[in-house]
């Protein structure tokens, strides 16, 4: 197995999980319903909160379509087109600074946390250091 096989097929199935973990939250935010927080308590406060909206798009939705995105890229790689791993990186860097920002609003604006949006930062964070060790721009275009 090389390098751009393993590194896109991990990509993908963290970048699925996400897209699992934000559709689940963004479903629940669109019906009005109460996404259960089993473990930080927190969930209610923070989807309900003005920031959880950009323009009245559930952030969850936002970040459906980047984790779609780093799957597709991912796959690609794994099918021997290495160069969209660095469009992914292109993604995944405002991202994970976006999802730092979120965290900061979470812990010290509303303190309060949310495990759903906490899976989602951990994924960010995982996804991004796959990419740094990967290298895309040192891979064969």
């Amino acid at each position: 197995m090389n390098k751009g096989t393993f590194l896109g097929g991990t990509l993908a199935g963290l970048a699925f999980i996400g897209m699992i973990d934000s559709a689940y939250v963004g479903l629940n935010t669109l019906q009005g319903l109460v996404v259960p927080c089993e473990i930080s308590g927190g969930c209610e406060q923070v989807l309900n909160s003005p920031y959880a909206r950009i323009s009245g798009v559930p952030i969850a939705w936002i970040g459906f379509f980047f984790y779609g995105w780093v799957t597709a890229c991912a796959i690609l790689t794994v099918f021997g087109f290495p160069r969209w791993l660095k469009l992914s990186l292109g993604a995944n860097v405002p991202a994970f600074a976006f999802t730092l920002y979120l965290l900061y609003v979470q812990a010290f604006v509303l303190k309060a946390l949310c495990d759903y949006c906490l899976l989602s930062a951990l994924l960010v964070t995982l996804i991004l250091g796959l990419h740094l060790f990967a290298k895309p721009w040192k891979l064969a275009s």
